[in-house]
């Protein structure tokens, strides 16, 4: 089309202008094209540049709940293991708050209440899963990231149809209808279910790869369905690897009839490690849950070793989680507690109580005053996304908000200005963070093609300005960081010769 349209052009001009105009014609139609990019002058139209790309971060959320952990439960971990002033790591995310763990009639929560409260922002009765006071379905926080694309998973070493996991992907009644949560479950195609109670996907009278057997009354062996509707079915640790490494889609593990027996084979951590490394291939994210659930059946038990035992493995599977935020922007990391259970007190003197030590030699007793729950208030880390929200003190449905925040206002990051100019010319280009986050950047880092990088002061706006002095296509890029995420975007400018837009109308318009 090129030779076409320069012989359709140069024909038109020497006709209108004359033998005498001919030569001066050919000369200024050559100019212009060879200042033309030379794509532009093979398809005889401005050239296609993406003026720009913004930048929104994947959503990840990991939620991580031990059960029936108080700040005593906490204390008496890190006593035992890194002494009086030491730090456990869930000790280390950088923002603190206090959970108030009460349910819907003031009184003394139990799992159900409290983890529905936290996955859906309404609290409710002690018993209902999934469901409001009145018995209506209430949207979970895993509904909704799976709604937006997310992968989602349920980690706990208690049985998957337990009251602390059901809650955010089961709707019932009663936390005690193990077999039509667990039905609930896989019906909800919730792509990560690894922990215990493999006797609840099995009919009465079968067995499956553990000794007891099934409960269910309905004839449903829901592990087949599960095969059959594609997950990866795994009952051991090195199964579950495996499929971390083929890459499985959805994957079912159950790794015990009931909860995971001690020592836990896999590990509270390792099924952490692996669920993050199922879900996070979702490019738009994911949502993770992970319960360290027997805290609470050891301190309803008044076993101090065994609650600091799952309190330091809890700590592990945090750890493990951390490790994977680290290298990840836009990761909002909470750890928390349901409730506390047993009223465990702390002393460093002998009143009588289970004696224990820290690694220094120092000794220190534990005590209990009851074999139940407490109202006691109970500690909220975070970090990322949104984690500045978790200060101060507040109902638990708060827990809710600051995963519903990360979830649907995402920050992203616009950048507006001029993609064509002339040689020389001042452009000035503004940098949008958006939404207006609690947290707003703390600078921008501009860089451009030939350009000496430009760091501009932080906040919702920021403002630069560049000027190149060649023809040429350029590239620029904007940086905004926070302490919580960093996000980026581009934008591509073409500076073009005068020339370039005098003759191109005209060139365009004789084109055949």
């Amino acid at each position: 089309m090129g030779s076409v349209l320069w012989r359709s052009t140069v024909s038109n001009l020497v006709g209108v202008c004359g033998d005498r105009v001919k030569h001066i014609s050919r000369l200024w139609i050559l100019l212009a094209f060879c200042l033309m990019p030379v794509s532009s002058a093979r398809a005889g139209r401005a050239p296609e540049i993406p003026l720009t790309t913004t930048t929104g971060a994947p959503v990840r959320i990991i939620l991580f709940i031990g059960d029936g952990m108080g700040t005593a439960q906490r204390a008496a971990a890190q006593w035992a293991a890194v002494g009086f002033n030491g730090r456990l790591v869930m000790d280390t995310l950088p923002v603190t708050g206090w959970s108030r763990t009460s349910n819907v009639a003031g009184g003394v929560t139990d799992s159900a209440a409290a983890a529905t409260a936290m996955a859906t922002g309404v609290k409710t009765e002690n018993g209902k899963i999934g469901l409001g006071p009145d018995g209506t379905p209430l949207s979970t926080i895993l509904e909704q990231a799976q709604a937006r694309g997310l992968a989602v998973g349920l980690v706990t070493n208690t049985p998957l149809a337990h009251a602390t996991p059901a809650a955010f992907a089961a709707h019932t009644g009663s936390r005690y209808a193990m077999a039509e949560i667990a039905r609930q479950l896989l019906a909800a195609r919730v792509d990560v279910l690894l922990g215990g109670g493999e006797n609840a996907f099995l009919p009465q009278w079968w067995t499956g790869h553990y000794p007891e057997p099934g409960t269910r009354t309905d004839g449903r062996n829901l592990i087949a369905e599960a095969v059959e509707a594609g997950y990866t079915y795994v009952w051991d640790a090195a199964g579950l690897q495996a499929a971390a490494l083929m890459h499985a889609p959805r994957v079912l593990g159950l790794f015990a009839d009931e909860e995971l027996p001690r020592p836990q084979t896999p590990t509270l951590a390792a099924l952490t490690e692996h669920a993050i490394s199922i879900l996070s291939r979702r490019p738009e994210g994911f949502f993770l849950m992970v319960e360290g659930g027997q805290i609470d059946w050891a301190c309803h038990a008044n076993d101090a070793a065994l609650a600091i035992g799952d309190t330091l493995a809890f700590d592990a599977a945090v750890a493990a989680g951390l490790r994977y935020a680290a290298g990840l922007e836009n990761t909002l990391v909470i750890v928390t507690s349901d409730h506390e259970t047993g009223g465990m007190a702390l002393s460093l003197s002998n009143n009588g109580g289970q004696a224990f030590a820290m690694p220094d030699g120092t000794p220190f007793y534990v005590t209990w005053t009851t074999d139940d729950h407490t109202d006691t208030n109970v500690l909220v880390n975070a970090q990322g996304p949104w984690s500045s929200l978790a200060t101060g003190i507040y109902e638990n449905t708060h827990i809710y908000t600051l995963m519903a925040m990360a979830l649907t206002a995402s920050p992203e990051l616009i950048l507006d200005g001029s993609s064509l100019a002339y040689p020389g010319e001042p452009l000035t280009f503004a940098a949008h963070f958006n939404p207006i986050t609690a947290t707003l950047p703390i600078s921008y880092l501009w860089t451009a093609t030939g350009q000496t990088p430009l760091t501009t002061p932080g906040g919702a706006h920021s403002t630069a300005g560049f000027t190149w002095p060649l023809t040429g296509t350029y590239t620029l890029t904007v940086t905004a960081r926070t302490p919580e995420v960093t996000l980026t975007a581009r934008r591509f400018i073409m500076l073009r010769h005068q020339w370039y837009t005098l003759y191109l109308p005209l060139i365009q318009k004789r084109a055949p």
